[in-house]
């Protein structure tokens, strides 16, 4: 059977109505890993490991520019004896959510720095990022760890092992919301960066995570979904079950929530827009569904993946929160090589565009659904550069 075919023989949307109740409350009503089968979390871990070098690929070059900016700022108070070795150097890093540790040692690495610290709740995630020689791994949940993470690093900065630090979230703070009862945008960044901010310590802060697409946002509100070669009936259901469970505001064009039997009226649309089969959703929710169908990997999966909204994420409010503090943010979107390859695999085994503009009937492009913000505390004339056009 080939991989097109084996893949729709699961019939994704149809995978929720087969789950068992016993499944669905331990994957969705509860949403932990602490309450996941050791071995489905190993499997599920087993998704990211050693993901960490392409993705500090991309913080690094985030650093080496702000680096660079530090050193060209007159207004700067650096020790006469702080070069660019040094500099790096006493650069703590913190990985939340990181996994195996292979990101923050690829950091920790490149910057030639000794002192890192990996937030990870998952068990085999921090026995391997053991394993792989991170010293530093607080099994917790981030919230939680907080109050270990931050005396460290002043106790690091008192003895003048660090001057920087830089905080990493890659595809996490999306999930925080649902899985740390304790997390609001707010609070996580009162308890891990207003403390070091006050301390004097050089603070930045990076997150890719996964977003509502600018580039369709700036089109239009509702999306005309085929995938798959599923029917529309399917593609509907289980688009209700994602917003049902995540609670996600179902909106149409004048911003009034739509019911469940509303959400699957006709749109109108000029006469010349074809929409047989294809299932129009909001915008929000149309992401959310290609996230959770396209990185589908297995129904244990789908259900896990069903216990967080990926498009919960707003990069906005993130850049003002982080301004409030004292963090100038530079701010981008982007579509991950992982994510384009899946979107256009699907396209070309459909023959057409996934997603299409429900009101004139034009394809959209590949959403640009990831944010990435990074932000820092010293003031340089490049500060507060929207990066998102």
């Amino acid at each position: 059977m080939d991989q097109y075919s084996s893949r729709t023989e699961i019939i994704r949307a149809c995978a929720f109505k087969q789950s068992s109740d016993k499944q669905q409350n331990q994957y969705i009503s509860n949403g932990s890993l602490h309450e996941l089968d050791s071995s489905l979390d190993q499997e599920y871990q087993a998704l990211f490991k050693n993901k960490g070098q392409r993705k500090a690929k991309d913080v690094l070059q985030y650093i080496d520019d702000e680096y660079r900016l530090w050193k060209s700022c007159s207004a700067l108070q650096f020790n006469n004896n702080e070069d660019c070795m040094s500099l790096r150097s006493s650069t703590a890093v913190i990985s939340i959510g990181g996994a195996d540790g292979s990101e923050l040692l690829a950091i920790l690495q490149n910057l030639g720095s000794c002192h890192g610290i990996l937030v990870e709740i998952s068990p085999p995630a921090c026995a391997e990022a053991r394993a792989n020689g991170i010293q530093h791994v607080i099994e917790s949940d981030a919230m939680d760890a907080a109050q270990k993470v931050v005396p460290m690093l002043l106790e690091w900065q008192e003895k003048g092992h660090v001057s920087s630090v830089l905080f990493s979230c890659q595809s996490v703070l999306h999930e925080l919301s649902t899985r740390s009862p304790k997390f609001t945008r707010e609070e996580f960044l009162k308890v891990y960066l207003e403390p070091l901010i006050a301390s004097g310590l050089r603070t930045m802060f990076y997150a890719r995570e996964p977003c509502t697409p600018r580039n369709w946002s700036q089109e239009t509100d509702l999306v005309a979904i085929r995938l798959f070669k599923l029917d529309k009936t399917d593609i509907e259901y289980v688009a209700n079950e994602i917003a049902n469970k995540l609670s996600i505001q179902r909106l149409n064009k004048s911003g009034t929530i739509l019911t469940d039997r509303e959400l699957n009226c006709t749109v109108e649309t000029a006469d010349n827009v074809e929409l047989s089969g294809r299932a129009v959703l909001p915008l929000a929710l149309g992401q959310e569904l290609l996230f959770k169908l396209i990185y589908w990997k297995d129904l244990a999966h789908f259900e896990y993946e069903m216990g967080e909204q990926l498009t919960s994420f707003e990069p906005e409010s993130w850049s003002q929160s982080l301004a409030k503090i004292g963090m100038n943010s530079r701010m981008s979107y982007l579509t991950t090589e992982h994510f384009r390859r899946l979107y256009r695999q699907e396209e070309s085994l459909i023959g057409e565009p996934i997603s299409i503009n429900a009101y004139n009937g034009k394809p959209l492009t590949v959403p640009m659904c990831f944010a990435q913000i990074f932000s820092s505390n010293v003031k340089t004339h490049h500060n507060g550069v929207n990066l998102a056009e």
